[in-house]
């Protein structure tokens, strides 16, 4: 398709396991199920049809199922490798017949239109550069009245600090920050109504203790011992430069809920 991105693989078992040190078993994001609910606020997924966009390793594909009462997941990623793990999370889970995981390429979603109740994501659009084309992927894809939900990270209009620059090195991801009101007016550009917003950056601000606590002293040794020292301390030095740019206000968790008409 024209309109695909190259992709190459970020998320390899070591990062994916760092990433599960820090928030819990199946989540490659912060918060766990209390934020997977604040992201679901008032959004009722009982019985319905859900596309989860960057499901990861599948750990909220079975929260989606078992907890919100989805009737179907269906869970994309880019990377082979976390497809591979969301398909054995959710056979283990018992859930293979409600769950299905897609490779899919960058660019256009490969599901016919108004496919879908609700459409899904947690964290994972920072990797989308062109933010106005998923968004009319996601409206394309959704049956009328049907919701999205999703968290995304976010940046700031003020200028870039020394250390978000050296945060960005370190992490060697590929993101593409906006603020959340351009994602919210790029929403309803492209036609959403019921659009909602809400700025996590002073409960990430908070959370980041608890993070941060689970790289240092005897956790630190544990996950020493199961990663290498490198590795720890790449992780270390990764989450306590992002806590300051969190303080700064430059890189915010934030949630996006919408209908589609």
């Amino acid at each position: 398709m024209s309109n695909e991105q190259a992709h190459h693989d970020e998320y390899d078992d070591t990062f994916v396991a760092g990433l599960e040190w820090m928030w819990g078993e199946g989540f490659l994001s912060p918060g766990g199920p209390a934020e997977v609910a604040e992201i679901l606020s008032g959004v009722d997924l009982r019985g319905k049809r859900v596309l989860d966009i960057g499901c990861g390793i599948g750990g909220i594909d079975v929260l989606l199922v078992n907890t919100f009462g989805a009737a179907h997941v269906t869970g994309v990623d880019v990377e082979a490798p976390l497809v591979a793990k969301a398909k054995h999370t959710a056979q283990r889970a018992g859930l293979a017949e409600q769950i299905t995981v897609e490779l899919v390429t960058p660019g256009l979603l490969p599901f016919a239109r108004a496919r879908f109740d609700a459409v899904f994501s947690k964290d994972s659009m920072i990797h989308i550069p062109d933010k106005a084309q998923i968004y009319t992927e996601i409206k394309r894809v959704l049956k009328p009245s049907g919701r999205l939900a999703v968290s995304d990270w976010f940046g700031s209009a003020q200028p870039d600090s020394p250390e978000l620059l050296a945060w960005l090195d370190i992490v060697g991801l590929t993101f593409a920050l906006g603020t959340i009101e351009e994602a919210a007016d790029l929403l309803a550009d492209v036609g959403f109504v019921g659009i909602e917003s809400n700025d996590r950056n002073a409960w990430y601000a908070t959370y980041m203790e608890r993070e941060l606590a689970t790289l240092q002293g005897d956790n630190f040794d544990r996950l020493a011992s199961q990663l290498g020292r490198d590795v720890a301390e790449r992780r270390l030095e990764s989450s306590t430069l992002k806590r300051q740019v969190v303080d700064q206000g430059l890189l915010r968790p934030g949630h996006l809920r919408a209908t589609r008409p």
